[in-house]
């Protein structure tokens, strides 16, 4: 048996104060753009869709899409979702805000990649480890700071 694979742990910093940040982060409005997921609604216990077919998002369909339950907003601080596909257990992703100087570090988690036989999720894991790094967390920079 393969060793465990580890949490993908990401941070970027934010030149904007936390409290900015934190409204991006979680805003009805903003979710959307930076985390590039569909029907996200801000309370715990709601679901949203991370769609990689563009047609399909474009129609609203979220057949095949990843499912995400919100598991706390806990203001200022912490963004935590489940991520999942029907049919296999849940990871979870955790996104804590600070102050740093006088603007916000942002430490993204996904976790829970030890449920899994390493040899058939790490190419799944490294994907989702590399558009946390390249495209999400900038995306939430830019956001942020426009």
């Amino acid at each position: 048996m393969s060793e465990k694979l580890p949490a993908i742990v990401a941070e970027i910093l934010i030149d904007q104060r936390p409290d900015h940040v934190w409204a991006v982060m979680t805003s009805q409005e903003s979710v959307a753009n930076w985390l590039g997921c569909m029907r996200y609604e801000k309370r715990v216990g709601a679901v949203f869709y991370m769609q990689q077919d563009r047609e399909k998002a474009a129609r609203d369909d979220i057949s095949g899409a990843t499912h995400c339950e919100i598991l706390a907003l806990e203001e200022p601080t912490l963004f935590k979702f489940s991520w999942f596909v029907p049919g296999f257990p849940a990871t979870q992703v955790s996104v804590r805000l600070s102050a740093h100087g006088d603007g916000a570090r942002v430490v993204l988690e996904h976790d829970g990649w030890d449920q899994f036989e390493p040899d058939a999720i790490k190419a799944i894991r490294d994907m989702l480890d590399g558009g946390w790094r390249s495209f999400v967390l900038p995306n939430l920079k830019r956001a942020a700071e426009a």
